[in-house]
């Protein structure tokens, strides 16, 4: 699961619905937190609007009392009754109202909501501001655990002053808007989150189709390795994408154009390295030959010129069939080894295989006095080959240890089963090969011998064909001590 949405973040598809979402929430909550901000400022500048208004008509009550106290139309206990009045008035009508106080001139509180600050003298530093400036003073703080806006307005006319007015509001039903807002807007961005993240999904997806579709079929490509298969026929396109795929299906065309090139040049490198294997074994060949040809004369003379009876006659002609099917099964193997064919796959018996190439190594390992080792497994089963192919493999590994062993070496040919796969091993006891041209041996004209003994496309073609019938080739090799070359072939 972790993997495949790595894979998915790393897509074109998955890269482009990121992004845009990434975009559309940014977008859609600077702009909502620009909205919240606004609002809020809104309903602040709207409440303090409010309790201007609330003081400013309790300012001007007020002042209206202390000119009824100076002209002497209400006593002292009269004003402090009235101010209690309309205190516990004011609060009733507006639950917002958290405390109101009235102070004189000289700081002391007149009248309080709260009746046990009745008397006492007022320490509130904005409220002595304005006793001293005659100016309104807006300030926040916290009033029992809750929030309020704390305006303090003169109770004056002109330059008399008779004190101030002290009211507190609460902002808690401004707070408890705001946070509505807030939860909102919240609301509003996840809702068109969703919906633009779906909608971007779909159009992604749409647009990201036909190129995941040409994805799939670069995989198919690389996988399988095959360019003739058919793909899904692609849709025309008038876009961006469209010039895409037709730039994809020219490059496809001209791949499988190369591709049909390559292996032309291919079966006909492979087919000059066959002749030139074949040419390195005429003179065994005409040896392996040249021995039952002579017996044969031999046999033909005695028959022609000898007076022999009817058993030696019969041992003669036996022995002439005999040299005649050996010289037949030489040149029907050099036939079959030389000449041009496509791959086809047949049943071969690995070790019979073996068996009759060795036919044609014979010669030249005698006369460099090679002792060849058949250390064969009989527990393989029949395996699907191109038996000429597989020949031309074994037939470059064959004619190379050969050349690399001295007198005397030994070549050893095995085939183990291993886990579904044949493994065949050919060890030579020869010079062995350099650390620093071991990874080269497998490039295309890449050889260490003189002009005219080799090709440098032996190894390359083998290795190829191997590969073909879905195995691998590896070489182990160590300088003085011997090469291994070891095949292995699926069995099934």
């Amino acid at each position: 699961m972790i993997e495949r949405f790595r894979r998915w973040i790393f897509s074109l598809q998955g890269k482009f619905i990121l992004v845009a979402s990434f975009c559309i929430f940014v977008f859609t909550l600077t702009g909502s937190l620009i909205i919240i901000s606004r609002e809020e400022r809104l309903y602040r500048q709207d409440f303090i609007n409010q309790a201007k208004v609330i003081s400013e008509i309790s300012r001007l009550m007020l002042t209206n009392v202390m000119v009824y106290n100076d002209l002497g139309m209400m006593d002292k206990q009269d004003v402090v009754d009235y101010l209690d009045y309309y205190i516990m008035n004011l609060m009733e009508q507006d639950r917002r109202i958290r405390y109101v106080a009235v102070i004189d001139e000289k700081g002391n509180i007149l009248a309080h909501s709260n009746i046990s600050e009745f008397g006492h003298l007022c320490k509130d530093e904005p409220t002595l501001k304005t006793l001293s400036t005659l100016s309104t003073s807006i300030t926040e703080s916290k009033f029992k655990d809750d929030s309020v806006v704390n305006i303090a307005a003169p109770l004056n006319i002109s330059t008399k002053n008779w004190g101030a007015l002290r009211i507190g509001l609460s902002t808690k039903e401004v707070q408890e808007s705001i946070d509505g807002i807030k939860k909102e807007r919240a609301l509003i961005v996840i809702f068109f989150s969703i919906i633009s993240l779906t909608i971007i999904s779909v159009g992604a997806k749409v647009l990201a189709k036909p190129v995941i579709r040409l994805s799939k079929i670069m995989d198919g490509i690389k996988t399988h390795g095959d360019l003739e298969r058919q793909f899904p026929v692609l849709k025309d396109r008038r876009d961006e994408i469209g010039k895409l795929q037709n730039s994809f299906l020219w490059m496809l065309q001209r791949l499988r154009d190369a591709d049909k090139e390559h292996k032309k040049t291919m079966e006909v490198l492979g087919q000059t390295e066959k002749m030139v294997s074949i040419g390195r074994l005429a003179s065994g060949v005409a040896h392996e030959i040249n021995n039952p040809l002579s017996g044969i004369a031999l046999c033909f003379k005695n028959l022609m010129e000898a007076d022999l009876d009817d058993s030696t006659k019969e041992r003669l002609v036996h022995a002439v069939n005999d040299g005649l099917e050996k010289i037949k099964k030489i040149v029907e193997q050099l036939l079959d080894f030389s000449r041009m064919s496509v791959t086809e796959k047949t049943p071969v018996n690995i070790n019979d295989f073996i068996t009759r190439l060795l036919v044609l190594f014979n010669y030249p390992a005698s006369k460099k006095e090679i002792k060849v080792v058949n250390d064969l497994s009989g527990d393989i089963p029949e395996m699907l080959m191109d038996e000429n192919k597989m020949a031309q493999v074994f037939m470059n590994i064959l004619i190379n240890a050969l050349q690399a062993t001295d007198m005397g070496g030994t070549l050893t040919i095995r085939t183990r089963p291993d886990n579904g796969f044949c493994t065949i091993s050919i060890v030579d006891t020869g010079i062995g090969i350099p650390p620093d041209i071991l990874p080269n041996i497998f490039d295309p004209f890449f050889t260490t011998k003189d002009v005219g003994e080799g090709t440098g496309l032996g190894l390359s073609v083998s290795r190829g064909i191997v590969e073909q019938h879905g195995g691998m080739i590896e070489v182990d090799s160590k300088v003085g001590v011997g090469t291994t070359f070891t095949l292995r072939l699926p069995i099934s």
